[in-house]
Order: C-alpha cells, then structure tokens, then sequence
C-alpha cells in the first residue's frame, strides 16, 4: 500500500531579518499548528487523513492550514475535535503555558524540490536570534496506487444496503462506527479511499457534497436498490490476512 509521507520537521539557525513579518497570528494558533504535527507524527497519522476525518479535502490540513504564508486557523468547532481524533488529552494541543499575544513569521516560503513539498519561516526570539522552520514530506510516487480494503468496502456496501447512509453521514461518523466494530485493523485512508469508489462514476452508490462546510455522504437516490451483500461474504472478506 502506497501511503502518504509523515510530516518531517527541520530547524535550523538563521540571521536574516525583514523590515516586516510577512504573517502575524496569535502564538496559541501557532502553538496549535505545532503541536497537531506534532501529534500526528507521534500516532502515525497522516495529513490527510486529518483532512477526511475533519470533513474537508485531502491537501486542507498541510496545504491551508499549515501553510504559513497564509492567515489559516483551525476553526473553532474543529478544535473541539482534534483531542479526540488525536487521541489525545486538551493539554497536548492547546498548551497551558503558552504565551499571550501575536507571533510573527518571515520569510515565507514554499518547497517544491527533491521529491519534496512544504513550506518554511522564520521566527525570532526577543534577543533577535532566528531559527527558520520546515515542515515538509516526500511526494508520493508518480503512478503510485493505494490498495482498496476490501473489507471496508464490503462493509460500506451492506450499510448502504441496510439504510444507514439514507441520513446525510460525515467522515467522522463513519469512522466511530467503522472503529466501535473492533473487527479488523484499518488506516483512516481506507475509509477515504472506499468513499472515493463509491461516491465514483464507475459505481456511484453515493453522493457527497459539503454541507455547513463538512464533507457528508448519501445513498444515491437514483439508482435502484443494489442486491444485498450477505453477511457471508463480509465475514469472508474479514478472515483475510
């Protein structure tokens, strides 16, 4: 299975500096960027699986939010859930000894080489020393595929078969339920895969569109009802290795 690179973060020594920052943000939302790299690197979760988990495009978490070029933040009603999806206490994110008032990034700029994307920046301490910051990973491979799990994709079939997705259902639903089965193990990328086949021209079992800006899915009301998938054949699926 082709998976997408963890986040690599660099620091390294730096003396230039600007007129003017070219970001100014509010150091928590700094401190909260940090940290979530942080913690996704330490449970072997990759960006976008963050993105898919948090309703939104695959490149949302390290293409807009990281990026520090611009003024992007974690909303409000996404931070209630990132402890959760992190697996994780408040305090791993939101740290308690984080200073009041404004960060400033200079610098800016974005990674496109060595088989490698990302941005970097520059911050300063008070006494003037600076340390410039890469986030980046490695670019998947050209022509690369991922491997469909089938036994997610059995198990999203006979739930469209059963009702389940007659009720507009968030990435994030779908995971919980998927996870409280406890029946196999499973990447957050499966899921996102096995919904990108089934919301997919070839078998369009179901739409999916954003609603209040989360990604939802839904049976596709047009087709016919497909024949039902017997318990047999999930169980089947999930007696493979």
């Amino acid at each position: 299975m082709i998976a997408t690179p963890l986040i690599e973060i660099i620091k390294r020594p730096s003396i230039r500096k600007a007129e003017k920052p070219d970001v100014i943000m509010s150091c928590m939302d700094y401190v909260i960027i940090c940290q979530v790299i942080k913690r996704l690197n330490e449970i072997d979760m990759r960006d976008d699986e963050l993105s898919f988990l948090l309703g939104k495009p695959n490149n949302y978490v390290f293409s807009f939010i990281i990026k520090p070029s611009d003024k992007n933040r974690f909303h409000e009603d996404q931070l209630d859930l990132l402890p959760f999806i992190l697996e994780c206490p408040f305090s791993k994110i939101f740290v308690n000894d984080t200073q009041s008032g404004n960060i400033q990034l200079y610098h800016t700029k974005n990674i496109d080489e060595d088989g490698y994307k990302g941005f970097s920046h520059i911050v300063y301490s008070p006494n003037g020393d600076g340390t410039r910051i890469i986030w980046k990973k490695k670019n998947a491979p050209k022509g690369s595929t991922r491997k469909t799990n089938k036994a997610i994709l059995a198990l999203l079939k006979n739930w469209i078969d059963q009702g389940y997705f007659e009720q507009k259902r968030d990435a994030l639903e779908i995971f919980k339920k998927i996870k409280a089965q406890g029946m196999f193990k499973f990447r957050i990328s499966d899921i996102e895969k096995c919904m990108k086949i089934l919301c997919g021209s070839r078998q369009a079992l179901l739409q999916k569109d954003s609603v209040d800006g989360v990604l939802r899915y839904w049976r596709n009301e047009i087709l016919e009802k497909m024949p039902e998938i017997s318990a047999e054949t999930i169980h089947s699926y999930l007696a493979k290795p």
